[in-house]
């Protein structure tokens, strides 16, 4: 009983800890697509599709 307990805590630590790494990750490569200058030209060119289409003015 006390092996199986002591997997499934390793099991459920592990998994914490993956997906911090990939939450930490995400924040990451969002900060550096933010700002970077090909996205951001990329978006305005988005909102202008957008708008030219009639969506909302955000």
């Amino acid at each position: 009983m006390g092996y199986y307990d002591t997997r499934n805590e390793a099991r459920r630590i592990s998994k914490l800890a993956s997906q911090n790494i990939s939450n930490e990750q995400n924040k990451k490569e969002f900060e550096i697509n933010a700002n970077n200058k090909f996205n951001q030209e990329m978006q305005e060119d988005f909102h202008k599709r957008i708008q030219e289409l009639g969506g909302k003015n955000e």
